[in-house]
């Protein structure tokens, strides 16, 4: 009988994944990116955008093509909504960031940086398409990925050339019931040592609490990661989505200009 088990390898081989092989791309300055999950009308954005751009924020995120555990009701793949939030954004000298979900919304989608969720993080059909985009690249860890898993999927995006990739850590599916998800310093730390990719912590999505957003990317940032992505809401109680994750839009200013300080003198 021939033994099946003993000829398969598990994890890369020495030849992948060549993201550690990278020139490390260092950031001119920390990567702040905030926003809230969904986009729900002009004057929500403009009152983000306009807190956000005073304190000193690069990106403003928001969900226009959402990708939610149950389908959504009446927002999102609003087209009018999406082109409104990308033209705030400009006059606030902003850059935008929107989650892409299918390779059909390749040529719709008007951000300055798309961003590939936790849930399509293995979709390499896309990933293989957005390896061929000039647009800058977020690609967030599923929560149930790997660390060879995770890097696999990297490799979609890099290994025609493209560089301008962040990669994100948002949490894993966890026992713990303090937390919505568990995010993982020690992944930051690992990746910042295998790959010269710029790595964000999402303590939002890597805990679902507001109240622990803070010190969680704080940390986040000690432990190597060259920027952050947080969730804000001008009244996170009426978020459509998300709300337990949303800061107070009035707490952003004072949370960034900390995470500043931890960044530059780390």
């Amino acid at each position: 009988m021939i033994d099946f088990i003993s000829k398969r390898t598990w994890g890369p081989t020495p030849k992948y994944p060549t993201v550690l092989s990278i020139k490390p791309c260092k950031p001119g300055k920390l990567i702040s990116i905030a926003g809230p999950c969904a986009i729900e009308n002009e004057k929500q954005i403009k009152k983000i955008a306009s807190i956000l751009a005073k304190a000193g924020c690069g990106y403003i995120r928001g969900g226009a093509y959402r990708a939610g555990t149950y389908p959504p009701d009446n927002f999102g793949l609003d087209r009018n909504l999406m082109t409104m939030f990308c033209n705030v954004a400009k006059n606030y000298g902003l850059k935008s960031i929107i989650e892409i979900l299918d390779i059909r919304q390749l040529d719709t989608i008007l951000a300055d940086v798309l961003q590939v969720g936790a849930r399509h993080m293995q979709d390499y059909a896309l990933l293989t398409e957005l390896s061929k985009q000039k647009k800058p690249v977020i690609l967030k860890r599923n929560m149930g990925a790997t660390l060879d898993e995770f890097l696999g999927a990297a490799e979609y995006l890099v290994r025609g050339g493209k560089r301008n990739v962040m990669l994100c850590e948002r949490g894993s599916s966890t026992h713990m019931n303090h937390v919505r998800w568990d995010l993982s310093i020690s992944l930051i730390a690992t990746i910042k040592q295998m790959t010269g990719l710029p790595i964000l912590v999402d303590a939002s999505h890597g805990t679902g609490r507001w109240d622990l957003v803070a010190p969680m990317t704080r940390a986040g940032i000690a432990a190597g990661a060259d920027g952050y992505i947080a969730e804000v809401h001008p009244e996170p109680n009426k978020s459509l989505s998300d709300a337990d994750q949303a800061i107070p839009l009035v707490c952003y200013p004072a949370l960034h200009k900390r995470i500043q300080r931890i960044w530059l003198n780390r």
